[in-house]
């Protein structure tokens, strides 16, 4: 950076401040408040942001050639300019000012602390900034507008009475105002024909821009000529107009009109013929009681009409009817679906490793992820929850991604009966009794089932037809013994092939079935399409049916 003298040391060799590693090199109006200038009198600075080019004595600024050209030239305090130089930068700024020792041991926030501790004395060398307008990118002067406009003065909002009483006279101060509204702005003072508008001239920057929105603080900048970059926030801007000092600044004339009380009144709940007074009522029977609303009409046609169009739009299938999300496969009412268009949302959050994975069809397949994001590809809408979750940047909390994803399911495990899926069930956590009632026209079952006081985990499926009778048992009711057609329509059928395919998909595509064994021995000793355990006969009434004497209604007849 720029070039100082070594005094602490016996050397007269040249010490240079090289750059690099420091914050950025930015100083706003506020941090140059308490610059001077050669002679010792303040600096005035038009601009919002200044660049530091050098910090070097006041012998070596060229303000006619080089970088140095257009430059502002001042002096300010260690500890405002310490903060824009780099760590070995202020190693060798310390070497110029006596009892300023700053070492290669010494962290930032041990020189910044030095730094802000130092008073300069005589013999410390005085060192001057080089300034220059920081050159903002993009500025744009599209949305400003001029302080004569409509535009402008709706840009202020209501400026309370409590930061304009120093400044209005005691002529113009209305009876209670809440606040004053801008209805124009003058360059120029003029008489007003209303009675009702006073003028205020220059109101305070610190506090009208307070009471602004971002266009009329870039527009009232622009009048002071301060660069407000359209990219600042509205605090930053507000700032800048705060520091600003006004030097050859022309006038602005407020013309205000007082704003009372904004909040309406509650109406009154009471009726309009309910009287208030807390004298005590005498009935009069000559008095009548408005009675404009009450009895109610008779219903109409009309009214019939628009009640049943209601209500069947309120049944119509477009209100009920359900479909699922493609992000969380839940289903949502289909009015109340989004359109899924993946370029709205960033799909990256929806991706997680070990998740998905492709269906093998044998041993020798690796296991392989779905590439992409976790998403249902059948379904095209998403719910307004994933939605809402999705815009704002995060991932749903009921999203496929969060290890909720099934996939299909292969035609091997659609359409298993209950015996079949107590065989293909590694845990075992309770016991059922099906009881079944023959019937003229059709059979009637139902399934009771206990918990096991213990779980069962299976390493070898299916089970044995021993053990299989431990878990599944069945009672048929009914005078006659059941033929072969009655135990095929039963829940407790059990198909061998259906069985053998399952645990095959199960053991290649179920990380929980990837250890299981399967005892093809076992599975033999199963019929193809059959009851695999005999039944309990139980008898019964002709009449007693499938359900408890004690849990059946005297006026329960089983005539179905």
């Amino acid at each position: 950076m720029g070039i100082a003298y070594q005094r602490s040391l016996e050397s007269l060799q040249r010490l240079s401040l090289i750059g690099g590693g420091a914050s950025p090199r930015y100083l706003s109006q506020a941090e140059l408040s308490t610059a001077v200038g050669r002679d010792g009198t303040s600096v005035h600075f038009p601009e919002t942001e200044y660049e530091l080019i050098d910090y070097t004595p006041l012998a070596l600024v060229d303000e006619n050639h080089g970088r140095h050209r257009g430059s502002i030239v001042c002096r300010l305090p260690l500890h405002v300019v310490a903060p824009k130089l780099s760590l070995p930068e202020i190693r060798d700024l310390g070497k110029i000012h006596d009892n300023l020792i700053i070492t290669a041991r010494h962290v930032r926030a041990d020189a910044d602390r030095i730094l802000r501790e130092h008073e300069c004395s005589d013999t410390c060398e005085i060192s001057y900034a080089v300034l220059k307008p920081r050159a903002h990118q993009g500025m744009s002067t599209a949305a400003l507008v001029d302080v004569e406009s409509d535009t402008f003065a709706q840009s202020v909002h209501i400026l309370p009475f409590d930061e304009l009483k120093g400044y209005l006279g005691v002529e113009d101060v209305s009876q209670d105002p809440v606040g004053y509204k801008v209805k124009h702005v003058r360059r120029l003072e003029h008489a007003e024909a209303a009675d009702d508008v006073c003028v205020v001239k220059n109101i305070p920057l610190s506090i009208i821009s307070r009471f602004m929105t971002i266009q009329g603080i870039r527009s009232l900048g622009s009048y002071h000529n301060i660069k407000i970059p359209v990219r600042w926030t509205k605090d930053k801007g507000i700032e800048a107009l705060r520091t600003h000092i006004c030097n050859n600044c022309n006038a602005l004339f407020f013309c205000l009109t007082p704003v009372g009380t904004t909040k309406r009144r509650r109406a009154p709940k009471a009726g309009d013929w309910v009287e208030e007074d807390l004298s005590p009522i005498i009935w009069d029977a000559h008095v009548d009681i408005p009675s404009d609303h009450y009895p109610p009409r008779p219903t109409t046609m009309v009214d019939i009409a628009r009640v049943m169009s209601r209500y069947c739009d309120d049944l119509s299938p477009r209100v009920i009817e359900e479909s699922g999300c493609c992000i969380c496969a839940q289903l949502t009412k289909r009015v109340d679906l989004i359109p899924f268009e993946e370029g709205a949302y960033d799909l990256a959050l929806l991706e997680e490793i070990g998740c998905t994975r492709l269906e093998r069809t044998s041993a020798a397949d690796p296991v392989v992820d779905i590439k992409g994001p976790v998403i249902e590809p059948t379904l095209s809408d998403i719910c307004p929850s994933c939605h809402s979750a999705l815009s704002r940047g995060h991932r749903p909390k009921e999203a496929l991604a969060n290890h909720f994803w099934v996939g299909a399911v292969p035609d091997c495990l659609t359409g298993l009966t209950l015996g079949e899926s107590a065989l293909i069930s590694r845990v075992r956590f309770n016991r059922c009794v099906v009881r079944v009632a023959k019937g003229h026209f059709k059979m009637v079952a139902n399934v009771i089932a206990f918990e096991h006081p213990s779980k069962k985990i299976y390493h070898r499926l299916p089970m044995g037809r021993e053990e299989l009778s431990e878990v599944l048992a069945v009672t048929f009711t009914g005078v006659e013994p059941p033929g072969d057609d009655d135990l095929k329509r039963t829940p407790v059928l059990v198909r061998r092939d259906k069985v053998r395919a399952a645990l095959e998909w199960l053991k290649l595509n179920h990380k929980d079935y990837a250890d299981l064994g399967i005892d093809y021995e076992a599975l033999g000793t199963y019929p193809l399409n059959d009851v695999p355990f005999g039944l309990l006969k139980q008898t019964t009434i002709a009449d007693g049916g499938n359900t408890l004497a004690a849990a059946k209604s005297v006026f329960d007849t089983n005539d179905e």
